[in-house]
């Protein structure tokens, strides 16, 4: 008996459950998503969008949905800022309407209440149109008196007027320019293979090599400034147009602003295909500079930064540390300077001794500072590439030479040869190149005997 009457317990309890689940619990959340997507402008899956038309008055923007990407048709033709219209969809996705000022019945029955709210001539017109078709067109009226709400009519089966949020208007109120691709350039940076920069008269190119490693081609054969001409690309791949200015420009048009003959053209090569990228910056105006891309017809004005980011000298772009070695491989270190040498040597544990002259006991911590101020050799001035005669620059008898040296690696010879003002000429034997350095880099590096080592207490 009382088995039987635990079961009837359990079963009503479930039932109970059931009832509350199916009944309040999803019930509810059924009710709340169906009130939800009540109050939805319009009732769309964005994905479905082909179509997006805004009506301004006096100007009506038309894009289309082609294999995923937009592009505006109208009131020019041209590649779309893919991001804004797909914010742009997805805003109206996710507006909400607030408050019914009049339902579809009173306004039937009263033709002046879209003329009270400025619907009977919308300041502006919103229409999608999805795989299915046209959805309802929007019409957006006056502001409330409060300016915190935006007046809203339908057309469709339920033309109610209601409000929305006045920042939704703003945000859906865009121009051709919000809604215009405005990069200069459309590039993946690590796909460029190549850069070219035409000045009037010269060329740099750059090139990139293994590794990833940018090389320079022209003006000379040389290793570049990783970092400058990473920033190039970056400044170039981030800038925007400021403003358009010439839809259909001729030759004419493209004359008087400097973009036949330009001051300034910029080419990359982009990708396996090595697909060319152009651009082309004309004369100066105001503080911008009037510049086009030969793939589309317009042109533009771009900001003076870009220019000067642009604007790149040989030797902004090479490498200004030519004197490159790993510090902790070197176990070999010869000075010879002053009228003094000095050959040291660093055993397996990592301590350094003087083997010339003998008797003395080595500075490891000068030894290993002479290291990193001679890796730390910046250049100033770059004098000559595949220069042979060093007797002119005072390298062939120099004031000091220094070589350094990894187990089982070639030497690496630095000298440091005539003063030039508060410059001093360098060069690294095997690099047929001539620079000038901080004339105080020869005080770094010619160090004395008594510099790197001490006699030893026992021999005093």
């Amino acid at each position: 008996m009382r088995l039987k009457t635990n079961l009837v317990v359990a079963l009503v309890f479930a039932g109970l459950l059931g009832y509350v689940y199916f009944y309040e619990i999803k019930g509810r959340e059924e009710q709340r998503e169906a009130a939800e997507k009540s109050m939805q402008l319009l009732d769309f899956s964005e994905s479905d969008v082909q179509k997006l038309i805004i009506d301004q008055g006096d100007t009506l923007i038309a894009l289309e949905s082609h294999d995923g990407d937009w592009v505006l048709q109208k009131p020019v033709q041209g590649a779309a800022d893919q991001g804004a219209v797909e914010r742009y969809v997805r805003h109206l996705n996710d507006s909400k309407r607030e408050r019914v000022i009049g339902d579809s019945a009173a306004v039937a029955g009263d033709a002046g209440l879209a003329v009270r709210y400025q619907l009977q001539n919308p300041r502006l017109k919103v229409l999608l149109e999805t795989e299915d078709g046209p959805l309802d067109t929007l019409f957006f009226g006056a502001d409330s008196p409060t300016d915190r709400y935006v007046y809203v009519q339908q057309s469709g089966d339920n033309p109610e007027i209601f409000t929305v949020r006045a920042w939704i208007y703003d945000n859906l109120n865009k121009s051709v320019f919000d809604l215009r691709n405005r990069r200069v350039l459309s590039f993946a940076a690590h796909e460029v293979g190549e850069i070219r920069l035409g000045y009037v008269g010269s060329q740099i190119v750059l090139y990139r090599g293994d590794g990833d490693t940018w090389e320079m081609k022209v003006p000379v054969e040389a290793a570049t400034d990783e970092e400058e001409v990473e920033k190039l690309l970056k400044a170039l791949g981030d800038a925007e147009i400021k403003a358009f200015v010439d839809e259909e420009p001729d030759e004419e048009v493209l004359a008087s602003r400097g973009l036949v003959a330009a001051a300034l053209e910029v080419s990359l090569l982009v990708g396996e295909d090595r697909a060319e990228k152009r651009l082309y910056i004309g004369e100066g105006e105001g503080g911008s500079f009037y510049a086009r891309d030969p793939s589309r017809r317009p042109t533009f004005m771009i900001d003076s930064t870009l220019v000067q980011a642009l604007q790149k000298r040989t030797f902004d772009l090479r490498d200004k540390e030519p004197i490159k070695f790993d510090k902790d491989a070197i176990t070999r270190i010869e000075l010879e300077g002053s009228g003094q040498s000095v050959v040291a040597r660093k055993d397996t544990s990592g301590t350094w001794a003087i083997l010339e002259p003998q008797g003395r006991e080595a500075k490891s911590w000068k030894l290993i500072s002479l290291l990193g101020d001679l890796e730390g050799v910046e250049v100033k001035e770059f004098v000559g590439d595949g220069v042979e005669d060093l007797i002119l620059f005072g390298l062939e008898e120099p004031q000091l030479r220094l070589i350094v040296q990894a187990e089982e690696e070639e030497p690496l010879e630095v000298r440091l040869g005539r003063e030039k003002g508060d410059l001093i000429h360098m060069t690294r034997i095997g690099v047929p190149s001539v620079y000038l350095v901080e004339g105080k880099t020869l005080g770094k590096l010619n160090l004395k005997l008594d510099d790197v080592s001490r006699v030893p207490k026992s021999a005093d």
